[in-house]
This record gives C-alpha cells, structure tokens and sequence, in this order.
C-alpha cells in the first residue's frame, strides 16, 4: 500500500471560533503512522473558509486521504470526500474519529433490516473506502485493512506506550487560547470515562467508556515538552473528569507544585464534594478554573439522566471550587427527557444562586452511540418527530451527512433536533436564549 498519505483536520465553521484547540487525537494517529514508516501530511482546515478549494489542490496529489470527524464536522467531511473523487476516482479515503465510532456502536446492535436503513451507516459506506473506528494509535493498514469496509481496533490499555502525540505536524502557535494571559494549550492526561449519563455518545464504545491514565511521570514529560519546544506553560486538560482517580490526582498535584504551569480542568461535582482536599491540590498546583457539568437544576432531571449528582451537590462544589480562588464554569443542557417550564426555572435558578464565573446553556442533541438515541423507538406521538425514547423526548433520527448538528454553537444561531411533551423545539430555542441573556446581564 502506498505509503504517502494526507491527513485532514475538517472546518467547524459551527463554533464562534475554530482555531482554539487542536486536534490532538489526529495529531497521535499522525505520530502512530510516521511512526509506522508512512510519509504523513496533515492538512490542518480548521478555520479555512476556502477549504474546497484547499482539497481541490491536493486532490491529485495523494492515493490515500484521511479525515478525521465528529459528528457535527460530518458533513463538511462528506463534501471534502465528494470533491476528491471526484477529481481523483482511484483515491482510497478513509474515515475515523467520533462520528464513525459512534455510528459503529449503534450498527453492531441493529439487524440487517435497520443496518440497511439507517441513514448514517448508508452515509459511511456509500462515501468513503474504509471506516475506522475506535482508537487509532497503532493503526497499520498493512496489517490492517483486509478489504474490509469498517475496522474496529481494540482498546489501548496501557497508554504510556502510546508515543507523545507530536505538535508540529501543526501549525499550533497560531491556535490562540489563554490562561490568564498566558500561552496555552490541550493536554489529555487520560481517556475515557466510568460514568452513564444517557445523552452522552460515548457510554457504549469502548475506547470512551475504558478508563485509562497516563502516569504522573508521563504527564509532566508531555508538559515539559509543549513548554520547551513551543512556549507554552497553561493547559486546557481535556480529560472528561481530572478527578476520578484521587490517589493519582494528588499525587500529579505534588508534582505540579513544583513547576510554574497553570491549568484549567473538568471535575465531578460529587467527587469535589467526598474529597474536599482535591480542591486544596488542584489550586496549589497552578489550576486556575475548574468547570463542571451541571446540566441541570431540577433534582428530577438529574436523576432521569442518570448524572449522579444532586442540585445541592453541584452548588457545593461550585462554592468549594470558588473559595479556593479558582474561577468557576458551569455547563448546562436544556431538552433532557421529559423536561418541563419548571425544570428548566430551576436550572435558571440553579445558576443565580452559583453565581458561576462562565456558565453555557446549550440544547441537547441526541448523538449515535448515547442511550438516548440507541434506545428510541418509532413514534408518531408528534408530526415531524419520528423517534420517540420512553415517551419523554422527541426526535429524527437524520442524516449527518446533510444535517448539520451541533450541542453547542453560535449564540442567534442555535436550533433544537428535540422536544419534549411540554417544551416544542421553538419553545426551546426561545428560552436558551432568554436565560443566557437574562442571567448574564445579572451575573455580569
């Protein structure tokens, strides 16, 4: 198999801005593969307005062409894979990341039957020649594709002998992201999260759901070497909750003392709470704002959700976080199942009270791969609305292809996929906007 291959960051013209964090999961499958002797090129399109015209001038020039997607990306992918066939019928394209993992998940569970008429596996198959899913460190096309349409790799266990995933296959000094004036950037510490909250994609694929970490050693040799090779001394720690495994975490913290870095992190509001000394550590070592997802104010939407937490954990947390001297950011979802007027007061309430330092109310989005979406049933309960999960939440199962959908977006451009019994998708939209407004007028 050719050796030379392009490697494709796609737009996500959907965000406010695109050049904030990179992608670091195509930059390990880039380091996995030179390191597997292939000549890479990364075409990094994040931000690129012109990014037809960027395809069209390399269509010719590789046999073999990577994306990397998430689910909202897709349909830029899928007009990025249309255009370089066709100027190059024989190319051999390949597809991985989150969307095909999460279209994975929910194919190994259909019937033929459903398989056949699902709209994002047809969506897959019918544009691109092979479909990677799951976890690419140590992907070989040699050994791995054997004329196969999807491929799913195993999980890696250890995650120290994953190679650090190298910066400079992008341009990353012209990504602009702070921490209090300071230069920074991501960093994932580990992979995969324990929990089962329904509406997320991730708790039925393995590579998100096996909890695995880097040891305290191999963290700081990645920091050290993001400071010395390129400036940076903050990180955006974009594990799914940096504070699962307290032993480790206070043990990285010690560590952290020492060196003039500082940190922004996602926590679990119940675990700040069973361990209030983690919040100690974490401002001792350098962390500078601390954020949570709150997702909602009503105890009974917590509940139904399968979250974890309470209202008056996830205010406790925030009042622990902030005493510390750490700022504070609540992220919250209107549209969870069943949700009413009430519900959604509440979490309005929720967040006046918190008073957090940045907060985002976004709309939930049922995604393949969440429980939500595997889940649903046929339902004509609603006109324009043709799944139903138990009775509670109301959508179409659509084609990413050619839908653009996002949880988190434009502020003026949002649009909910969903409703619920009491809440239509207009009524939605409407009091998204009206909560943020409100509640920033009063909090800022």
């Amino acid at each position: 198999m050719n050796k030379k291959i392009a490697l494709i960051n796609p737009p996500s013209p959907f965000l406010i801005d695109e050049r904030v964090f990179p992608n670091v999961g195509l930059l390990n499958v880039a380091t996995a593969m030179r390191n597997e002797g292939y000549a890479i090129n990364v075409f990094d399109l994040c931000g690129n307005k012109e990014y037809k015209e960027k395809i069209k001038e390399i269509a010719n020039k590789f046999k073999i062409f990577g994306f990397s997607s998430t689910t909202a990306q897709f349909p830029y992918v899928y007009e990025m894979n249309r255009i370089i066939k066709e100027i190059n019928p024989s190319s051999f394209t390949i597809i991985g990341g989150a969307h095909p993992s999460a279209v994975y998940s929910s194919m190994i569970k259909l019937g033929p039957k459903e398989i056949k008429n699902d709209p994002n596996i047809a969506s897959l198959e019918e544009s691109v020649d092979l479909i990677w899913a799951g976890e690419g460190d140590r992907i070989s096309l040699e050994k791995d594709f054997k004329g196969k349409k999807w491929i799913h790799s195993e999980v890696v266990h250890d995650i120290d002998s994953i190679p650090i995933p190298d910066r400079s296959f992008f341009d990353i000094n012209s990504y602009h992201y702070e921490l209090n004036g300071r230069k920074a950037t991501t960093i994932m510490t580990q992979r995969g999260c324990p929990f089962s909250c329904i509406f997320c994609c991730g708790r039925k694929i393995p590579m998100y759901n096996k909890f695995r970490q880097h040891s305290v050693e191999r963290v700081i040799e990645e920091m050290d070497y993001l400071n010395k090779d390129f400036g940076f001394d903050a990180f955006m720690w974009f594990d799914d909750e940096i504070n699962i495994n307290n032993k480790r975490l206070l043990e990285l913290c010690n560590e952290l003392k020492k060196k003039d870095y500082i940190h922004r992190g996602f926590v679990r509001s119940d675990l700040i709470v069973k361990f209030p000394e983690l919040v100690d550590a974490l401002a001792d070592a350098g962390f500078v704002e601390l954020c949570t997802g709150v997702e909602s104010g009503s105890d009974r939407i917590l509940k139904i959700i399968n979250k974890g937490t309470t209202a008056e954990i996830n205010l406790k947390a925030a009042e622990m976080i902030k005493s510390k001297g750490i700022r504070y950011k609540a992220f919250t979802i209107l549209g969870h199942p069943s949700e009413t007027y009430e519900d959604v007061m509440l979490t309005k309430q929720w967040l006046l009270n918190a008073k957090p330092d940045g907060f985002d109310v976004t709309i939930l989005v049922p995604y393949p791969g969440s429980k939500i979406y595997e889940e649903a049933e046929l339902s004509s309960k609603y006109k324009n609305y043709s799944y139903g999960y138990k009775d509670e939440l109301f959508f179409n199962k659509v084609d990413f292809s050619k839908k653009q959908s996002y949880y988190k977006g434009i502020p003026g451009e949002y649009f909910s996929p969903v409703r619920t019994n009491e809440l239509t998708a207009e009524g939605l939209v409407e009091l998204r906007d009206k909560l943020e407004e409100e509640i920033r007028r009063k909090l800022f």
